[in-house]
């Protein structure tokens, strides 16, 4: 709550009316979009601060189980000049009182994984659109359940996933579409990030080690798959037909918990289901492959490096060195 509000340099920027907006309906008039935020944590204040920058968008309500964040929120929304919102905080459903506002057209969620397609779609069924963090599912049933819901409601439904939109991997885009490449062949690139701190921290994001300790396989694919689907004209004329997803045993994390932890306690001792490393072999109705790679679990810096093949060149993009490189073929 004493921590005070100061809009990023870059977000200072006017926004010209209607930019972003005018699928939602609510920009042709000039009228502002009204949001509704379930989640101001860590995801969720950053969503917020994008948006107080905004003079066409008006802060509605906010839901969060945790006062702190709530009531800072709230704080930032005032300071920023803007009305105070409303707040909803009793418990991890109260988001389905937000979303019966009759004067709420968006509804951004950032809240822990398994709420994100409970809260989209019920706001879509209560006239909302919706915008979610990753992952925007954790099931399949889950993932058709979001799209009958969007087609039913006519409502949309987006996930908040800013990769593919990265100068470079727009570059890349732009390089293959233009023939650069020549035609295309083959992608990779993968999730990255040592995550090891974030797991064990259970003020940041309380929810992630659970899923270490539950789940195995790639549960984070979505930051390489986006724009490598781009790049491959993914569900645009070609489709991935089928897989193959491998994962080594889960070691890094109990070793390291019993470093700094100690041999006994229970992050040492919990099974992890989640092997270290997860890699994924896909191929297409087209011919082409794509090489899917997921690491959290073991010490490296974020790399995350994006590749991409075709019959005249390869061009890659490494996070860590932060610049586009393109070699061509002799």
């Amino acid at each position: 709550m004493s921590e005070t509000y100061n809009r990023r340099s870059f977000l200072r920027q006017s926004v010209p009316p209607g930019v972003a907006l005018q699928t939602l309906g609510v920009a042709s008039n000039n009228k502002p979009i009204r949001v509704g935020f379930v989640g101001v944590g860590s995801r969720g204040s950053y969503h917020l601060d994008i948006l107080l920058a905004m003079d066409n968008v008006e802060i509605k309500a906010l839901c969060d189980v945790d006062d702190g964040y709530l009531y800072r929120a709230k704080h930032w929304v005032e300071q920023a000049g803007k009305p105070a919102p409303a707040l909803y905080a009793r418990g991890k459903t109260d988001y389905l009182r937000l979303c019966d506002r009759d004067d709420i057209d968006l509804v951004i969620n950032s809240t822990p994984w398994q709420y994100h397609a409970p809260a989209c779609i019920a706001a879509m069924k209560r006239g909302k659109h919706a915008a979610t963090e990753v992952p925007a599912a954790l099931t399949v049933e889950e993932c058709w359940e979001l799209v009958e819901t969007s087609e039913k409601s006519g409502k949309h439904c987006v996930m908040l996933e800013q990769a593919n939109y990265n100068a470079d991997q727009l570059a890349l885009l732009n390089m293959a579409q233009q023939g650069v490449f020549g035609e295309l062949l083959h992608a990779s690139g993968g999730y990255v990030h040592d995550l090891r701190l974030v797991k064990f921290d259970p003020e940041r994001e309380p929810w992630r080690l659970q899923h270490s300790i539950n789940r195995n396989g790639n549960l984070y694919p979505t930051h390489p798959m986006g724009p490598m689907s781009w790049w491959l004209n993914i569900n645009r004329g070609d489709k991935v037909e089928y897989l193959v997803s491998m994962s080594t045993k889960a070691v890094t994390l109990n070793e390291y918990a019993a470093h700094f932890f100690g041999e006994r306690h229970p992050y040492a001792t919990t099974k992890m289901a989640l092997g270290d490393v997860s890699t994924t072999l896909l191929a297409t109705a087209d011919g082409k492959t794509i090489t899917l790679h997921h690491d959290t679990n073991t010490p490296h810096p974020q790399t995350s490096e994006l590749r991409l093949q075709g019959t005249k060149c390869q061009g890659s993009r490494h996070r860590r060195q932060k610049k586009l490189t393109t070699s061509w073929a002799s």
